[in-house]
């Protein structure tokens, strides 16, 4: 049988415990409501909590490497660009040398066409000396990527290894300055890295020596088949195998002309000698050609790698939101119990407080 007591109000002290529960989960459901979190702290969800901050830290990886693979195809994008203006500048230039090599075109005229050559030449390497991206040289052939021919490297993963990065192959932002695309990067070429600079206009594949430009080249004759080409009688001076340096084709050495000078001077001689020429500027429309091919190649596999990333950020964040985010319609729920709870509790403390002073009419 229940007793009546002063000291003890077992009720009010029944009361008080439900109230503090009410408000604490009235305070977490709001908590949860405001923020659109169920887990705001380690205390909501220990294991939860963990498991939700490695998700976070992967999908912030994520973002990173979606930033580094439109850096990327900006890279790409801005390599080719200048290949594309590279491909149109030698094309005109091969126009020119096949007008030079019909035979119609007199000393001045020759000379008209290579003062256009000669420009346009310049122009060629001035646009590889300038172009860079983030301070990486594209086609001077002068950068870490291709001096160490390891490329550069895109991550576009999160974790280390191979399979979170994309190689960008060295040969892409190899110089391609006119030198390069003619004689020093020109496989059939055998002044190719270099070798026989002199000689550059004997090639190595089955078009043979280019005759007539390689006896102007070195103010000697030479028979090419049935017809002679004799330019040791001439006025004309040997060309020095320091002028062919690609490091100076804008350059005076030696006080010789520049390398492109000296290439326009013995290549539009006659319609002879421009007319050799032609197989080397097919082979650098062929070298450029290939390169763009290759980045176009490389643009595809990286805009296949942001898709793929994309994909991996959706599912990882759809995880994370099942583990971290609060359900409104619960929570909604869950706050309005806890308010009524909380105000019926607040009653029911105020009646158990009053239950004591039945004791004074007793007395």
């Amino acid at each position: 049988m229940a007793s009546i007591t002063i000291n003890t109000n077992l009720a009010s002290l029944t009361a008080q415990r439900n109230l503090s529960q009410a408000t604490t989960g009235m305070n977490t459901a709001m908590e949860r409501l405001t923020t659109g979190f169920r887990i705001n702290s380690g205390k909501d969800d220990a294991a939860g909590s963990a498991v939700s901050n490695l998700m976070e830290a992967q999908i912030s990886g994520y973002d990173v490497a979606e930033s580094n693979t439109a850096m990327g195809l900006t890279l790409l994008d801005t390599a080719e660009g200048i290949l594309d203006i590279v491909g149109d500048y030698v094309g005109r230039i091969r126009d020119l040398t096949e007008q030079a090599a019909n035979g119609t075109y007199g000393t001045s005229s020759l000379e008209a066409i290579k003062t256009e050559v000669r420009q346009r030449m310049l122009e060629i390497n001035r646009l590889c000396d300038v172009i860079d991206y983030n301070g990486i040289k594209l086609l001077d052939g002068t950068s870490t990527a291709v001096t160490s021919q390891a490329g550069i490297n895109l991550q576009v993963g999160n974790n280390t290894g191979a399979a979170n990065i994309i190689n960008l192959d060295y040969t892409l932002f190899k110089s391609a300055k006119i030198t390069a695309l003619l004689i020093m990067g020109n496989q059939n070429s055998q002044g190719y890295n270099g070798q026989n600079i002199t000689d550059w206009a004997k090639r190595n594949d089955d078009a043979g020596i280019s005759g007539a430009l390689w006896a102007r080249l070195n103010n000697t004759s030479i028979t090419d088949g049935n017809t002679t080409y004799d330019y040791s009688t001439s006025n004309y001076k040997n060309i020095l195998e320091s002028t062919y340096d690609p490091n100076n084709d804008a350059n005076t050495v030696n006080n010789q002309n520049s390398c492109i000078t000296a290439i326009c001077d013995a290549v539009y001689t006659d319609d002879a000698t421009a007319r050799d020429f032609l197989c080397f500027l097919d082979d650098a429309i062929e070298n450029i050609s290939a390169r763009s091919a290759l980045i176009g190649a490389y643009m595809n596999r990286v805009e296949s790698a942001v898709d793929a990333i994309g994909v991996q950020k959706e599912n990882i964040v759809s995880a994370n939101s099942s583990i971290k985010d609060a359900d409104v319609a619960e929570e909604s729920s869950s706050y309005l119990k806890y308010q009524i709870l909380q105000q019926s509790c607040a009653t029911l403390l105020s009646t158990a407080n009053q239950q004591p002073q039945i004791a004074l009419n007793l007395l």
